[in-house]
């Protein structure tokens, strides 16, 4: 806003004002010319950041060994691996693990992190990591006219996106290092989490990555998770049965309840 003053013979003082009203001076004698500049505003993310993480799983319990193990390796400067392997057998909690440790550690990918159930071990078809590639592209901003149709372009895009970024990357149910080997950064900067029946040595062979094996509850901690994930609908059941029926479940987690592949 500009306000310009002129002095009258009679020593009256007229003014007048151009410019935006939100932007006052009052003053008693004024001279000359007033320029008023308003404060900048505050900068905006220009592009939303990607929060794909499903919700925690209710329910869970110790696995204090292995979120520790996991805190160490991202407590590491320089990180010696981007990326971690999860791996034990059908039904143990490694997607319950790797989805409640990054809940946990989200504050440290400000950048936000992706998700994606590669469906492994499903009994319809693995998902192609091009399918992958186009959900992650379109989660990053990219326009589905840009998104390159070859299949190496569209991996490159990727790269270059996340490149610089500080990102947590879930690739959940994975069957063979084939199937995450498109999916990873080119750069420092993000983690990828996998989880797998299978160690995929090939990703420690040529990514350096790490791995962490998840073994089956302790009785007690399995009668634990019983208790917490029927909590709502059921209550006072007999200890020693909730123990029979824990050891029939191998103290895997309860598949009728949870499904954790």
């Amino acid at each position: 806003m500009v306000r310009e003053a002129s002095q009258r013979s009679s020593g009256e003082t007229s003014s007048s004002m151009s410019g935006s009203a939100g932007n006052v001076v009052q003053a008693r004698d004024i001279r000359g010319t007033i320029h008023v500049h308003a404060a900048p505003q505050a900068a905006q993310r220009s592009e939303p950041v990607p929060w794909q993480l499903p919700t925690d799983l209710r329910g869970f319990v110790n696995r204090v060994a292995e979120q520790e193990a996991m805190d160490r390796l991202l407590a590491e400067h320089p990180p010696a691996a981007q990326v971690l392997v999860i791996t034990g057998t059908a039904g143990v909690g490694k997607t319950s693990l790797a989805l409640h440790w990054a809940h946990a550690v989200r504050g440290h990918f400000p950048d936000g992190q992706l998700y994606a159930n590669l469906h492994g071990y499903d009994p319809q078809a693995p998902v192609a990591p091009v399918q992958i590639l186009e959900r992650f592209l379109r989660a990053l901003n990219v326009p589905a006219a840009a998104i390159p149709a070859d299949p190496d372009a569209m991996a490159s895009t990727y790269r270059s996106l996340v490149a610089g970024r500080r990102m947590l990357i879930v690739l959940d149910n994975a069957s063979s290092a084939a199937q995450v080997r498109p999916l990873l950064p080119g750069a420092p900067g993000c983690l990828v989490v996998v989880t797998s029946r299978h160690r995929l040595s090939g990703l420690s062979v040529r990514e350096g990555a790490r791995h962490l094996t998840v073994e089956v509850l302790a009785e007690h901690d399995a009668v634990e998770l019983l208790r917490a994930v029927t909590a709502d609908y059921r209550s006072g059941d007999d200890p020693e049965e909730l123990v029979q029926q824990v050891r029939l479940a191998a103290r895997h987690r309860p598949a009728c309840l949870l499904h954790d592949p």
